[in-house]
C-alpha cells in the first residue's frame, strides 16, 4: 500500500476577513491522480521537494479560492486538487499566457487566462557572504533549481564576477531571487553565497531524478528521493556576512478562469499578487 505524503498546506479562503491554515495530505496514487491531470510529474516534484514546498503552500491557497468561490462548488476534490495546480503553474509563467485543463476523471475542464505581471516594490534585507556583491534589485523566489551542466558560480550576477566555485552537473540549489539581467540569486539556510545564470539550471524533479536512476516510486518516501547537494562544503558559522537592503519586487497579474462541467460553465476574474516568499494567492 501507498504511504501518505504529508506537508503543511495553508488553505487560504481569500475573503475580505482574512486567511485560515489546515494541515493536508495526499497520497501517491492522489498525487499520481493530480500529476496525469495537469500533464507531468514537475507539480508533483515540486511540492515533494524540500525547499520548494512554498508549491504546495501555492497549491493549498488555490484550492481555498476555489473551495471559498462559486466557481468550484461542482468540481469533487480530486478535480480541485488538479485544477489549483494548474493555476499555480500558469501563474508562474512569465508572460501572459492561456491553458486549458481536461479531468481525466469527470469530464470537467477549464480555462485559464492569465495577465501580464505588474510589479510592486518593497525594502527587504537580506543577508550575504562578505564576499559576495550585494544587488539593488531583485525579484524574490525560494525554489530549487538543478544545473544542467558544470557551472561557475559567482561573487556577482555576471561574468565579470569572479568564480566562488563550480558546480557539477545534477547538482540541486537554492536560488532566493533573480535579478534583472537573469541571474539567480543562490543561498544557504537563508545567506546568499554566489550567483549563477538562470540558463544553465531547470526546476529540480526528483521524480525524473528516480526514475532515471530506476527507483520503484512505489516502495519510497517522495521526500527522501536521493538529491545531489550544492555548497555541502560550505560552512556559513566559519565565514563572514553581512546584511545589505535589497528593493524586493512582487508580482500581481489579473486571472480569468472559466470552468465547465455538467451543471454548466461558471466563470471567475480574480488577481493573484505573490507573497514574499514567491506563493502566488488568489484574491
Amino acid at each position: 500500500m501507498n504511504r501518505k505524503l504529508r506537508y503543511a498546506v495553508p488553505i487560504v479562503a481569500v475573503l475580505a476577513v482574512g486567511c485560515n491554515s489546515t494541515t493536508g495530505s495526499l497520497s501517491k496514487e492522489n498525487m499520481g491522480s493530480t500529476l496525469g491531470a495537469v500533464g507531468g510529474a514537475l507539480i508533483g516534484a515540486k511540492v515533494a521537494g524540500g525547499n520548494n514546498r512554498w508549491l504546495g503552500a501555492a497549491i493549498g491557497g488555490a484550492l481555498g479560492f476555489y473551495a471559498g468561490k462559486v466557481i468550484g462548488r461542482n468540481l469533487d476534490e480530486r478535480d480541485r486538487q488538479a485544477l489549483a495546480a494548474q493555476t499555480i503553474e500558469v501563474l508562474d509563467q512569465p508572460t501572459a499566457s492561456v491553458s486549458t485543463w481536461q479531468s481525466d476523471r469527470s469530464g470537467a475542464a477549464a480555462e485559464i487566462k492569465t495577465g501580464e505581471i505588474s510589479y510592486k516594490s518593497e525594502t527587504r534585507e537580506v543577508k550575504r557572504l562578505a564576499t559576495v556583491e550585494a544587488v539593488p534589485n531583485i525579484r524574490l523566489e525560494s525554489r530549487e533549481y538543478q544545473t544542467t551542466s558544470a557551472l561557475r558560480v559567482r561573487s556577482g550576477p555576471g561574468t565579470r564576477y569572479q568564480t566562488i566555485t563550480t558546480l557539477q552537473p545534477g547538482d540541486r540549489v537554492d536560488s532566493a531571487g533573480r535579478t534583472e539581467n537573469g541571474w539567480l540569486m543562490l543561498a544557504k539556510k537563508g545567506v546568499t553565497v554566489g550567483y549563477v545564470h538562470g540558463d544553465y539550471v531547470t526546476p529540480y524533479n526528483p521524480i525524473e531524478q528516480a526514475k532515471a536512476e530506476g527507483i520503484d516510486l512505489d516502495s519510497v518516501e517522495l521526500e527522501s528521493l536521493p538529491r545531489q547537494e550544492a555548497f555541502a562544503g560550505i560552512d556559513l558559522d566559519s565565514m563572514e556576512t553581512t546584511t545589505s537592503t535589497v528593493t524586493a519586487q512582487l508580482g500581481c497579474r489579473d486571472v480569468q478562469i472559466s470552468v465547465t462541467t455538467d451543471q454548466g460553465t461558471e466563470n471567475e476574474t480574480a488577481q493573484a499578487c505573490q507573497k514574499p516568499d514567491g506563493v502566488w494567492e488568489l484574491g
